[in-house]
């Protein structure tokens, strides 16, 4: 190549390097046009609000929330009734933290005792135990709660007087008059009363949720259960409608049935609703569940099946 070819190159390229640089000098100044039109309207700050509020308090995608940090209480009552007791025992995170736990119990009277162990529940779980054949005489109960899969370790002691004469002659019912089946002529408390509900008001920041899923095929490979549980942010009983989608292999949808149902805040309550004896199962890839609250579509949820 001799020194003109170079030198037309060189030249060529210098050309195409200041179209270029006008280009770019060019579509910068209508970019920044575009974005302080934009936040004349307010439009940024808008994107960056939903953002935000798309982001700040969801764990999946915001890695600095910080976690929620459990605060466990236990509560227990005792009914003496005839010559037994009734223990009423409830265990419950006042952070509603939503986290999935279980428990270990012991309870002894005197040389007696009964021990159990939950199954997992999150949030508040209540059991009941008896003690039977109560002596004459005074008696020293002892109810420890320990950690089943969290660190926890709560005692009470109770101690009670049992009265066989006063026992034959009691009258067992609710004595709380604030209860809805307060019981007048009652002497004695049995633990039955019942309470009405307080529920907070359901307000816009209250939300619906899918918190979890599974969809499995069943033994005899011609049906696939759907189990879910939706749970609400408030304290309050609501509707929903779940509607589920069978999926083949194109994302296209087979098979869709809905149905309506009830939860009340975080219950772990899971709900049914599944495919039975059809053909084209075999085309079957995964299942999509869509959330309907108050009228709307609130969420979709992806499930492979098992």
């Amino acid at each position: 190549m001799s020194g003109d070819e170079e030198e037309n190159i060189i030249q060529e390229l210098n050309a195409r390097f200041q179209e270029l640089r006008t280009l770019m000098i060019t579509i910068g100044s209508v970019i920044a046009m575009l974005l302080a039109g934009l936040n004349e309207v307010g439009f940024i700050n808008f994107a960056v609000d939903t953002v935000v509020d798309w982001v700040e308090d969801d764990p999946d995608r915001n890695p600095y929330l910080p976690a929620c940090e459990e605060d466990w209480g236990l509560v227990a009552d005792h009914f003496v009734i005839e010559d037994d007791i009734l223990f009423n025992v409830h265990v419950m995170d006042f952070m509603w933290c939503n986290n999935i736990h279980s428990i270990h119990y012991n309870i002894t009277v005197d040389e007696k005792a009964v021990s159990g162990e939950s199954p997992e529940f999150r949030n508040e779980y209540g059991f009941v135990e008896q003690i039977d054949n109560l002596t004459e005489g005074t008696h020293h109960a002892v109810i420890e709660v320990s950690n089943g899969s969290f660190d926890f370790l709560e005692i009470i002691t109770i101690d009670f007087e049992y009265d066989e004469v006063e026992m034959q002659a009691a009258v067992y019912g609710c004595t709380n008059d604030t209860a809805l089946n307060y019981n007048e002529s009652a002497t004695h408390d049995d633990g039955s009363c019942e309470y009405e509900e307080e529920e907070e008001e359901i307000t816009e920041d209250c939300y619906a949720y899918i918190y979890d899923s599974l969809s499995y095929w069943a033994d005899n490979n011609t049906s696939i259960y759907n189990e879910f549980d939706v749970d609400f942010s408030c304290q309050a009983n609501i509707t929903f409608t779940m509607q589920v989608n069978l999926m083949d292999r194109d994302n296209n949808s087979i098979l869709d049935i809905e149905d309506n149902f009830t939860t009340y805040h975080m219950e772990w309550d899971f709900k049914y609703l599944d495919f039975y004896d059809v053909e084209m199962l075999t085309q079957a890839k995964g299942v999509l569940y869509v959330l309907y609250y108050d009228g709307e579509m609130v969420q979709e949820l992806w499930q492979e099946v098992a």
